[in-house]
């Protein structure tokens, strides 16, 4: 039994030490320094790992201090870092971060992830070498309360850019960033403080936009956009967005205890329909859904759709079914649709009755007519709650017969059970009522329909 042991260390020391790198990259740097002790060959493997990770995963576990990154940087004996990933630690100095990011790039780090969750970041400023790091390709930066004083950006191989939960002092910072990172494919943003006209048509080689924030986008060189906008913001608008493929469209609801601006949403969601009518590839959430349901209830025609691939991601309940309805309609060319029941928070009943109630409509009545055997939001939560097999599985049908109603044009259908896999866990259960189904359901139009559970 020694024998084979030993053996087995013998092995594990004679592996390349780019195989041993490898193996060190998936893990945490803390956890990485603890393979010294498995043989001789492990014990300075770590000090020459490209990958250097201080985060844990865990926001509620303990992060590390500012005296263990340095002690570890000590023993750090690589020439080069291809990933560098490191949460502030609260109570850092401005001089240790200083030197903690001077050490990345003075090793040519490619991959920079900052997170300053817990750390007062308003009293820190980057230094001029962090804007002037030549090989990075991604940098991914959360919660900086405040760039400030970035004149000169030089970020030449810079591919992908995260600013998640920063902000701005001025317009000027972030247009120097966006014009010193000429390369730039993908860039997420979302800002609590900044500029709220995003002028992207000088980013000649950005592809992939995500977005949170700003109110006012010219972005004619993306090809998808992720744009969520808060229930409480200001209303945003697309100028130029003629390069889009694929978009996908949220509404945050933010403070439910606020009575919801309706008469300012439903007009920014049917001017930002004008923007998308002819991508070919969308998706909307819930609240989106619910908006136009209460455009469809006045009358108010929105564009016809060149999409051939419809993504929802949303509750199957009455407020969303009617604008998923009047879509599908005006959808003439489309091919795919893919509902994905989500537990994004939608509009509340409440929001939308005092909507209809103050233009003098009865709630009650409104979709009660046509759209009865939807769930409310209410019984949509209970269904869930409670496992209600029978009327889920009765939701399902009653889904995919009103599609097949409003879409001659259809290939694909796609329905997900994410977030309530429990109820049709039991595969049995699932494959009953899947033959019982069959015979109910009119599929005329050779739709090619798939469930994922």
């Amino acid at each position: 039994m020694d024998h084979l042991v030993d053996d087995d260390v013998d092995i594990i020391s004679s592996m390349p030490h780019e195989i041993l790198h490898r193996i060190l990259s998936f893990i945490p740097i803390k956890l990485a320094i603890r393979t010294s002790a498995l043989s001789r060959g492990w014990r300075h493997v770590w000090c020459e790992t490209p990958c250097l990770d201080f985060d844990n995963l865990n926001y509620y576990r303990e992060k590390p201090t500012a005296r263990e990154i340095n002690q570890t940087l000590s023993f750090y004996r690589a020439l080069k870092i291809t990933s560098f990933k490191f949460p502030i630690p609260r109570y850092a100095l401005g001089p240790d971060i200083d030197s903690w990011i001077e050490f990345a790039v003075s090793r040519n780090v490619e991959k920079l992830n900052l997170v300053f969750l817990g750390y007062s970041s308003y009293k820190y400023d980057f230094q001029k070498i962090f804007y002037l790091s030549s090989s990075l390709t991604e940098l991914f930066i959360q919660d900086f309360d405040a760039f400030r004083e970035c004149t000169v950006v030089s970020w030449k191989s810079l591919r992908k850019l995260t600013l998640w939960g920063c902000s701005f002092t001025d317009d000027g910072s972030l247009r120097n960033i966006l014009s010193g990172s000429p390369i730039l494919e993908t860039l997420e943003l979302d800002y609590s403080a900044g500029p709220q006209r995003l002028d992207l048509s000088k980013s000649h080689s950005l592809r992939r936009l995500e977005i949170r924030g700003p109110t006012e986008i010219v972005a004619p060189h993306v090809h998808y956009l992720s744009l969520e906008t808060s229930s409480e913001g200001p209303s945003c608008t697309l100028e130029d967005v003629s390069s889009l493929t694929e978009a996908r469209f949220h509404i945050i609801m933010n403070d439910l205890s606020c009575p919801l601006k309706l008469d300012i949403l439903q007009p920014m969601v049917l001017k930002l329909f004008a923007k998308l009518q002819n991508v070919k590839r969308l998706t909307f959430t819930g609240p989106v859904l619910q908006i136009l349901s209460l455009a469809e209830l006045h009358g108010i025609h929105y564009p016809t759709f060149k999409v051939e691939t419809l993504t929802v991601e949303t509750r199957l309940t009455r407020s969303v079914i009617p604008g998923l309805a009047m879509l599908l309609q005006n959808s003439p060319q489309l091919k795919s649709l893919k509902a994905s029941p989500s537990c994004l928070i939608d509009i509340e009943n409440r929001d939308l009755y005092r909507c209809l109630e103050s233009q003098g409509l009865n709630p009650d009545q409104c979709w009660r007519s046509k759209y009865e055997a939807f769930p409310t939001s209410d019984e949509f939560f209970r269904m869930i709650s409670y496992h209600r097999k029978d009327e889920t599985w009765k939701l399902m049908v009653l889904f995919m017969e009103m599609v097949m109603k409003n879409v001659k044009t259809l290939e694909t259908l796609v329905v997900e059970w994410k977030y309530i896999e429990s109820i049709v866990s039991h595969e049995s259960w699932f494959e009953e009522y899947f033959l019982q189904m069959l015979p109910t359901l009119s599929n005329n139009n050779n739709v090619f329909i798939v469930f994922k559970r």
